[in-house]
């Protein structure tokens, strides 16, 4: 055994000179004559994993394990290998194991904490880190695992509403080892979903505009390959104020778009050696399912002798992209988490044209349209208004719903089509519920508002006053979504607004499954529009069930889109014009059951070219024809 002793010791040294294969030559002597040394095991154990060879280290650990189970070392090191290999929670029992053996080992506590976050459980990562730092203020892999940490918590907190956490967190992240200078300025993403009223929208946009122009001057290093981790988007909430968003997204890329170093290719480079137009179409995460409900047709009917049609998406959700279309003949592109790799991903695919179904609705598909990897880049609907971006080249709209001097919106260029620019299609059928089964009271009116929480801008509150003031014995019935932490300024707001007599006849519902708030469709008054914001796919739905929607027509888009479709529709009796006529159009809905029935009988006689697309592809083909040969020609 003192031949053992003094072999372990010259194994030992040549392990920490970095002679492993010395090292391992000397451990499986050991072995031959000890068969059950477990250190000699159990170091062999780290060499394969100095290698990177983890099943043999996963071997080798369980092996020393196998002889000796009292030493903390041994089970630390067995749960990174297990934690490398994605069993987190046999890395986790491991790791457990450790700190009981060891109560003081830091690097257990450390790692512990680390598998917990790789489980997004903040608070026992938030305990384990505790423990590890409070023994070692100064360990370099804890305070790693810290700036995720604060990195993640401050995630959460935006999603949530609490912009002042997650500022703080943020920042706090960003002032530890590895933190990134960007992540100090995470809030310039930040809108509340509820202002308290108009003054409160005033002084948030006044203050963005200012920090984004500081932001611009300070010259934060950017990193384009880490910018969906890294960066933020101008904030889904900024259509939803009533004002034109055009200046401030264009200060977001001003930002952010320098950090791309790429060449846009050429026609003359896509289209080498075929006829056919190349059009890719993207769709990212959360966003397919709106994509597929309004373009499916037109993916399905445009002419495949002119065009070669890609569909693009995540690869989280290309099994579900490939069910919602039913032709053969269109090619499928996954792209792949990493990002550099995706955006490698479209310029091979050559298309000549991207459109982007939606720009900024996350970081992904926001600076994925910013790196200008085609020829041609458009986006429309799926991007509430412009997109800021440069890169992208064309915003596809429609004259019914916008005069040409929009131009001046856009940061694109304003393609207005001669149809609607999309290609809604019927529903099924829904058999018509009762308000008891719902909940909703039994008399009266139910005007509702089945819209997102942004929607409800401080100047919709005076609206919603004036048909409670009409309609004594109607009811407002709001959907307010599922964070009531986020819904409650609104609910004070329009206390404050409406007095408590008014209020207590606004219903307040979070969220409805589909077929319920279809249900509910069935059995409400009418529909009502917010001013700042108005609904399209809500509008198509209602539409659907012959059921009215209220509706004004501001200067912006998103203010257009069901008075659009009234006109397309040939009707413009319940398009306002102010919110006096609003309210009595509302109540009128609401109050004279003949006059309801008469306007729900017409949309549904009239509504045909709202669920009639075969206009919309005719568009679209001609506009892919068009900006090609007018780009030919300018390349």
């Amino acid at each position: 055994m003192s031949d053992v002793a003094a072999l372990y010791h010259t194994a030992l040294a040549k392990h920490q000179q970095g002679d492993l294969a010395g090292a391992e030559e000397c451990y499986r002597s050991i072995l031959a004559a000890a068969p059950n040394h477990a250190d000699a095991w159990h170091l062999l154990g780290v060499i394969f994993h100095q290698r990177h060879r983890l099943e043999a280290a996963l071997h080798h650990f369980e092996k020393a394990l196998s002889f000796c189970r009292d030493k903390a070392i041994y089970f630390n090191n067995y749960g990174v290998v297990l934690k490398e290999t994605g069993r987190l929670n046999d890395a986790i029992a491991a790791f457990k194991r450790a700190t009981e053996l060891e109560p003081s080992y830091t690097d257990a506590h450390a790692n512990l904490a680390a598998a917990y976050l790789l489980q997004n459980d903040l608070t026992r990562t938030e305990n384990e880190l505790a423990v590890a730092l409070a023994r070692r203020p100064d360990h370099v892999a804890g305070r790693n695992i810290l700036r995720d940490l604060r990195f993640k918590q401050a995630g959460r907190f935006s999603v949530r509403g609490k912009f002042s956490q997650a500022d703080h967190a943020y920042r706090e992240a960003a002032s530890l080892p590895g933190g990134k200078e960007l992540w100090r300025w995470q809030s310039l993403g930040f809108c509340p979903p509820v202002f308290p009223d108009e003054q409160g929208i005033n002084r948030y946009w006044t203050g963005l505009e200012q920090h984004l122009d500081h932001a611009i001057d300070s010259h934060i290093p950017l990193d384009w390959q880490t910018l969906p981790e890294d960066g933020f988007t101008p904030s889904f909430n900024l259509p939803h104020l009533n004002r034109c968003c055009r200046a401030i997204k264009e200060k977001f890329d001003t930002l952010f778009s320098r950090a791309f170093p790429f060449k846009r290719p050429t026609l003359f480079e896509t289209q080498r050696n075929r006829k056919k137009i190349r059009v890719g179409f993207v769709v990212t995460a959360g966003h397919h399912r709106g994509f597929f409900r309004v373009h499916r047709h037109l993916l399905e009917h445009l002419d495949r002798s002119k065009f070669e049609i890609f569909v693009i998406c995540q690869e989280s959700i290309l099994v579900s992209c490939r069910k919602a279309i039913r032709n053969d003949d269109i090619q499928w592109i996954s792209l792949p988490p990493r990002f550099d790799v995706s955006v490698q991903t479209l310029v091979d695919t050559r298309c000549d044209i991207l459109y982007h179904w939606k720009v900024g609705g996350g970081t992904f598909d926001y600076f994925l349209a910013m790196a200008g990897v085609a020829p041609i880049q458009c986006t429309s609907y799926g991007t509430h208004g412009t997109s800021g971006v440069r890169a992208i080249d064309c915003y596809i709209s429609s004259s019914i719903l916008e005069p040409p001097e929009s131009a001046s919106q856009y940061t694109e260029r304003l393609v207005l089509l001669d149809s609607y620019a999309t290609s809604h299609q019927h529903d099924p059928p829904l058999k018509p519920a009762a308000r008891e089964e719902l909940g909703l009271p039994p008399n009266g009116a139910i005007y509702f508002c089945p819209h997102r929480l942004p929607k409800y801008h401080p100047l919709f509150d005076h609206y919603l006053r004036l048909i409670l003031e009409k309609d004594s014995t109607g009811h407002v019935l709001l959907v307010t979504g599922k964070n009531k932490e986020q819904a409650a300024p609104l609910v004070s707001r329009l206390r404050q607004t409406l007095g408590d007599g008014l209020f207590r006849r606004v219903l307040l519902a979070t969220t409805f499954p589909l077929d319920v708030y279809k249900k509910h469709l069935s059995v409400v008054s009418c529909v009502l529009d917010s001013p700042a914001y108005v609904g399209d796919l809500t509008t198509h739905d209602a539409f659907d069930q012959g059921v009215p929607v209220v509706t004004v027509s501001g200067e912006l888009l998103v203010q257009r889109y069901t008075a659009g479709l009234y006109r397309l529709m040939g009707i413009d009796s319940l398009i306002a014009a102010d919110a006096e006529e609003y309210a009595t159009i509302a109540v009128r809905l609401g109050t004279e059951p003949d006059y309801r029935q008469s306007m729900s009988e017409q949309i549904l006689h009239q509504s045909e070219p709202v669920f009639s697309p075969q206009d919309t592809v005719h568009d679209y083909e001609q506009f892919f024809e068009s900006v090609l040969s007018a780009s030919s020609q300018t390349s």
